[in-house]
């Protein structure tokens, strides 16, 4: 199974760096939203982080929001933890929805510290939210 992702990234790795040599910045776009597709497609069912990391990667890219919502929703709905919540707080930020995202951010430091991870970057998103 390693091997297997290990060689998907390389692909990766390679498909873009080949692609940039004859594609504009739009086409690389398009192209990295197509890839990131193809994971969720080809994601298991329970496989939260693959919904979670294709929305996060759009989130990044201010770039197919309306995918990346249904994406963060169903990363959720596989499992509710600290990840899948900072990301859907990171969608609401982005798009001004600033009290629904501090809620979101709150509610994934709650999960966070369950969890027994570090919140401190939780924390400072919910900081910097509420300066604004």
């Amino acid at each position: 199974m390693k091997s297997l992702k290990h060689t998907l990234v390389i692909a990766l790795i390679a498909t873009f760096s080949v692609g940039s040599l004859f594609a504009g910045p739009a086409d690389n776009e398009d192209i990295e939203i197509k890839l990131l597709r193809e994971s969720v497609e080809n994601a298991s069912a329970n496989d939260w982080a693959a919904y979670s990391k294709a929305a996060e990667r759009c989130i990044q890219m201010q770039s197919n929001l309306s995918e990346a919502y249904v994406w963060i929703e169903k990363s959720i709905e596989i499992d509710e933890n600290s990840a899948t919540l900072e990301v859907k707080g990171d969608y609401l930020a982005l798009n001004g929805l600033k009290d629904m995202a501090i809620e979101t951010y709150n509610k994934a430091i709650l999960e966070g510290m369950s969890e027994g991870k570090d919140i401190e970057k939780l924390q400072w998103k919910v900081l910097k939210l509420s300066r604004r």
